[in-house]
């Protein structure tokens, strides 16, 4: 089993027997090259030792000298972007917390194992990692060129009721076809897009798109629910609810079968304008999800301002849910707020069964992953209802 491009790996570490037990997994998944290291400085002694730099280092939290922790807080310091998996005995919540405290200070940390570590929890982890690694954005002059020139479509990933298995609606995604053909992420191009200025148009052009495929699923007896990101830049200003309306009623679609996601930190930064701007989507017959929840901080407090009517649980929260019963209770308790709240539970980053399983438990009721399908273009979804 190849896991390149990690073909390198610092196990630091300070209890032998688990280093050999390291070294015998990282080998099974095809690292040809493994260090060693007793302690903190003894790790970090080795990185600057080494050029290049190992690809990966699995780091242990308790140790002499220097801990875990502080060879985080050193490699944020010195901006070494070494992606880490930290290995401990100590508990879920401790890991959690590390993990949180990594990812805080920018740090490339792929997740947190409890010992000991074995060839196959590892290696969903790094395989994990290779599937959404973050890739160079594309020049501002090339993507404005594919939305001038139609190369931007809309994709589709089915939300699955987690009881019934029913398909109830679909996310509508951005993809972008370069000239030669190849379909580039959203990872590439979306954020130039917002730090132009052009979220608006992204998410006009998105919603054309969507209410389009809808009117062909429609005519073949298809009508799903829609989910339609709206950008954090469009959260100002008085014409876009005029406009969404007026694209909607052109198209014949009844508003009931679009929903607008608003991330949490959108709302958090524009909110006098974005309450009235969600008001009046409401007040139109849009339905209304909060994005990402459970990535900020004044999460109870947005559900009692704006008027939602679905929640989305983040995939930080969700991804190897099973594996993590500290943030199982957290997710149990967004569930049930959202039932309180009469809000529909939607989970997004379902990719095991494990996972599907440990969220029925909490009573979620939609969701949302590989685990039932990547996103598509509309005539694969189609063909994916109907198979």
């Amino acid at each position: 089993m190849s896991m390149a491009p990690f073909a390198s790996v610092l196990i630091v570490e300070d209890s032998r027997a688990q280093a050999m037990l390291g070294e015998a997994v990282c080998r099974e998944l095809g690292m040809e090259r493994v260090y060693h290291a007793g302690n903190g400085k003894e790790g970090l002694d080795i990185i600057h030792a080494l050029d290049p730099a190992p690809d990966l280092i699995l780091l242990d939290l308790e140790m002499p000298v220097m801990d875990g922790v502080e060879v985080l807080q050193y490699l944020a310091k010195e901006s070494l972007a070494i992606p880490v998996v930290v290995t401990s005995g100590k508990d879920l919540r401790l890991l959690g917390t590390v993990e949180i405290m990594g990812r805080e200070l920018g740090l490339p940390l792929l997740g947190v194992l409890s010992k000991p570590v074995s060839a196959g929890t590892l290696g969903d982890l790094l395989g994990r990692r290779q599937r959404s690694d973050r890739l160079d954005l594309l020049e501002v002059a090339e993507v404005r060129a594919a939305l001038d020139e139609g190369r931007v479509m809309a994709w589709f990933q089915p939300k699955v009721d987690l009881q019934t298995g029913q398909t109830k609606g679909c996310e509508v995604l951005a993809r972008m076809q370069a000239r030669n053909g190849e379909v580039i992420p959203p990872d590439r191009f979306v954020p130039v897009i917002e730090t132009q200025g052009w979220g608006t148009e992204l998410t006009l052009l998105m919603l054309d798109l969507a209410l389009a495929e809808w009117n062909r699923w429609s005519a073949v007896g298809k009508e799903l629910m829609l989910s339609v990101n709206l950008s954090p830049r469009s959260l100002s200003g008085t014409h876009l609810v005029k406009e969404i309306e007026g694209k909607v009623r052109r198209a014949g679609v009844p508003p009931s079968a679009i929903l607008f996601e608003i991330t949490e930190t959108a709302v958090a930064d524009n909110l006098a304008e974005a309450l009235a701007i969600t008001a009046r989507l409401r007040l139109a017959g849009f339905g209304l999800s909060i994005d990402d929840f459970g990535t900020g901080f004044a999460t109870v407090q947005q559900l009692r301002r704006f008027p939602f009517t679905e929640l989305k649980v983040d995939k930080s929260l969700v991804t190897s849910l099973s594996d993590k019963p500290h943030l199982a209770a957290i997710v149990d308790g967004v569930v049930q707020l959202a039932r309180q709240l009469s809000l529909t539970s939607v989970a997004e980053g379902v990719e095991t069964e494990a996972d599907l399983l440990a969220l029925r438990e909490t009573g979620c009721q939609i969701g949302q992953g590989y685990w039932f399908a990547r996103p598509m273009p509309g005539d694969a979804l189609i063909d994916w209802l109907s198979a």
